[in-house]
């Protein structure tokens, strides 16, 4: 787990800003607030705007340790990838990040207003109530990252990994047709920097026998496109 100086010299202070309000940004839309609603019954939009900014702060430092991590090559600028965001980490420094974390005033309504949601709707089990917050939005904006920069062809690589393992020449020929429709495109963006985005979301692993396979992450990244009826054909290249 990389150091608050190590971030601060990975990220300008002015990067870091904008950074922090596309993070606070993406996770206060409607489509994440709805998700959070789901695992809150009974519960109004005030409230889950604040469950939202709660959700927020955590998943902050989870996305300055992928900043630190991620490896941006040269032609690399059509796809962010991330690191795994959803990993349990055994080596988190609470007290680090306390200390370094931005003392807000609204810090004491907020934690009153998850302990009174957490009583009204779990009142035998809140801390399953504040892990279950938490994990609904670190998921839901792990996906979103991944939808908002994965390549139309990726997901038709998937879907077909869903069904069977694939060798790597088959699996080269996803990235050779969007390549050969898209040349302006992929001419920069090479099939190990293509791979390299799946298998940074572990989205796909190499099996002993050679095949490519999709993960149960994978799969679970297809259950999400269903569920908000999202498709390949609704991205690009």
């Amino acid at each position: 787990m990389p150091s608050w100086e190590q971030l601060k010299k990975t990220l300008e202070w002015a990067q870091l800003t904008t950074f922090v309000a596309d993070v606070i940004s993406s996770i206060l839309s409607w489509k994440v607030v709805k998700k959070l609603l789901s695992y809150v019954p009974h519960v109004s939009e005030d409230w889950a705007i604040i469950i939202s900014w709660s959700v927020a702060a955590f998943v902050l430092f989870a996305l300055l340790w992928w900043q630190q991590r991620r490896k941006l090559g040269q032609n690399q600028s059509t796809q962010n990838a991330t690191t795994n965001l959803i990993a349990p980490s055994t080596t988190f420094d609470a007290a680090t990040f306390f200390k370094n974390a931005y003392n807000s005033a609204l810090y004491k309504e907020i934690e009153d207003n998850f302990r009174a949601a957490a009583a009204q709707n779990q009142p035998n089990d809140r801390e399953g109530f504040y892990l279950k917050i938490i994990a609904a939005g670190i998921i839901g904006y792990a996906f979103d990252i991944v939808w908002a920069y994965i390549f139309k062809s990726q997901i038709l690589l998937m879907t077909e990994l869903n069904r069977r393992a694939l060798s790597l020449a088959e699996v080269r020929t996803y990235y050779d047709k969007a390549a050969s429709d898209n040349p302006e495109r992929y001419a920069a963006y090479s099939f190990d920097q293509w791979m390299e985005f799946m298998k940074s979301h572990v989205l796909l692993t190499h099996l002993p026998n050679g095949l490519v396979a999709i993960t149960e992450r994978g799969k679970d990244f297809l259950k999400y496109l269903l569920h908000w009826g999202r498709s390949a054909d609704q991205r690009l290249y």
